[in-house]
């Protein structure tokens, strides 16, 4: 299912493509959205098997705002007392989101540093 996106880089469309290098567990090669200016400009964003986008395409800033804060929420579910929804149900609340909303794949720079900081005061809670 492709979607019309454009690239959070440049602002051109991006198109479906196939990597050769990674693929899925069956065997197949992992899809992508990749700008459609590259080698210009390198704007890429993840998708599922089925084309649907991962989340929300974002700039390398927001990626790597992203990217940290998938860190600090897995470390609270990996390590801690709670399944991961249980981590989501709590991310929800402390944000004062819907939990159906709660997707790291959507926030921008600064939701991403909230759910930091939230994490963080969890996992020092529960050390004490």
């Amino acid at each position: 299912m492709e979607r019309e996106l454009e690239c959070p880089e440049c602002g051109a469309p991006m198109v479906l493509r196939e990597t050769k290098k990674y693929r899925y567990n069956d065997g197949t090669p992992r899809k992508f959205y990749g700008c459609c200016r590259f080698p210009a400009c390198d704007g890429v964003h993840g998708a599922h098997q089925s084309g649907e986008p991962y989340g929300i395409p974002a700039n390398k800033e927001t990626k790597r705002a992203r990217m940290k804060a998938h860190d600090s929420f897995d470390a609270l579910w990996k390590h801690g007392d709670m399944t991961r929804k249980q981590a989501y149900m709590f991310l929800a609340t402390e944000m004062g989101i819907a939990f159906d909303d709660c997707h790291i794949g959507r926030f921008d720079k600064d939701q991403c540093k909230q759910v930091v900081d939230i994490c963080l005061a969890k996992q020092k809670e529960m050390m004490e």
